[in-house]
């Protein structure tokens, strides 16, 4: 019997770009589904497009609420969630036929979560380019696991986002978006998954899921533009490692901090174009 996922997908104002997010998820290659769709208080087609796509497939249900923000979606579609592993997909992005099968195929008793490659879609330019897709080493034995996470964080950016991810339900759903967040919430998320779990990450070298760049939502992300956020994030990160940090923690811990500190020049540099 194959293993049941559940598909958190939260929804505001997205009704240009919903329906391909759909269809992407109904195509998908791997069938046994559980598509939950989270109408966070839409005042465009959003809601009724959900509606419509609810009576056409049994897989899909939808939950309507007041506006609270995309984490309390999210927090929404976990307490829902009746699969064995839980995926989160934005609602103005698509994913590839064969998302959901090849996420779930290295899971093991050594997996905790698996992780695929991104295809970044520039709307406005019409171009792409495939993210994320290069190799990383897995932990080795002198590594500690927070070392470990660190470096990927460091190395790359393909930790950060909750989205190109399937994680175990059984861990999920003892967690929570913060609520109180809205910058790097997603990675807040991923980084107390990681803690709660036991085994290790797979990685899907294929650009699975298709981030679509310059869509309104996309674009409203000013809040990088502020580094009291990144501020913010950087404490919530050394408290999520401990006291009394290895050598080689502090060292990884420092390389973040500078990554952070170039994301966020970057950010706002393209603010002034």
């Amino acid at each position: 019997m194959k293993s049941k996922i559940s598909i958190v997908v939260p929804i505001y104002n997205t009704e240009k770009y919903l329906s391909n997010c759909i269809d992407s998820i109904i195509n998908q290659t791997y069938q046994n589904l559980e598509i939950i769709l989270i109408d966070d208080g839409s005042t465009d087609n959003s809601g009724k497009i959900t509606d419509s796509y609810a009576k056409k497939d049994k897989r899909i249900k939808v939950f309507h609420q007041k506006n609270q923000g995309q984490s309390a979606a999210r927090n929404l579609g976990i307490k829902k969630a009746t699969g064995d592993f839980i995926s989160f997909i934005d609602s103005d992005d698509e994913i590839m036929p064969t998302f959901i099968e090849n996420l779930v195929s290295p899971f093991n008793d050594n997996v905790s979560i698996s992780v695929c490659g991104i295809k970044y879609k520039r709307l406005k330019q019409k171009t792409s380019e495939n993210v994320y897709i290069n190799s990383l080493h897995y932990r080795k034995k002198h590594e500690t696991k927070k070392a470990y996470i660190l470096y990927l964080l460091a190395i790359d950016g393909r930790m950060y986002s909750s989205v190109n991810k399937l994680y175990r339900a059984s861990i999920a759903k003892n967690l929570k978006f913060d609520e109180a967040l809205n910058f790097a919430e997603d990675t807040k998320f991923v980084l107390d998954y990681l803690k709660e779990s036991k085994g290790e990450p797979a990685f899907i070298l294929k650009p699975l899921y298709i981030y679509n760049f310059g869509t309104e939502t996309s674009t409203m992300r000013t809040v990088s533009t502020s580094w009291q956020n990144w501020q913010i994030s950087y404490k919530n990160l050394k408290k999520w490692l401990g006291p009394n940090p290895s050598i080689q923690e502090k060292l990884w811990l420092h390389l973040v901090h500078l990554r952070w500190r170039i994301s966020y020049i970057r950010s706002k540099r393209r603010t002034k174009k």
